[in-house]
């Protein structure tokens, strides 16, 4: 306790008795010990405000790191040059236009290819059975 052997604590509380006396030693000792516990709950409090506010100082670096984040890719949306420039907008475009582009020759080949009025329209045969 307090790096004082067990020698340098007996000296201290023969001292302690002597010029205190027995009468008020119990006291001063209970309030030692409330001191030590007041002390103690000090520091803990400071320990934990300090906590508290390194972590608002990282949550607030994350923030602000999301927040440029946000205001980069709004930069992109709001500048269609940038936003063409943007390799997963872009590959997203291409796949749209590809998938266009098939649909637009599969409408072709429907309507290039001839159309018989058998395979068109159900026959009064078909429908019955």
């Amino acid at each position: 306790m307090f790096g004082i052997d067990f020698g340098s604590f007996i000296i201290i509380l023969i001292v302690a008795i002597i010029f205190l006396g027995p009468d008020k030693l119990p006291d001063m000792i209970i309030q030692i010990v409330k001191f030590i516990k007041s002390f103690k709950s000090t520091v803990q409090e400071a320990k934990d405000t300090i906590q508290k506010e390194i972590d608002i100082h990282d949550l607030k670096n994350t923030a602000l790191s999301y927040k440029e984040k946000v205001e980069e890719l709004t930069k992109d949306i709001n500048n269609p040059v940038n936003m063409y420039n943007n390799k997963e907008v872009s590959d997203v475009f291409s796949d749209i236009s590809k998938d266009f582009k098939d649909i637009e020759e599969n409408i072709k080949k429907e309507i290039d290819s001839p159309i018989t009025q058998q395979s068109a329209m159900p026959t009064m045969k078909e429908e019955v059975k």
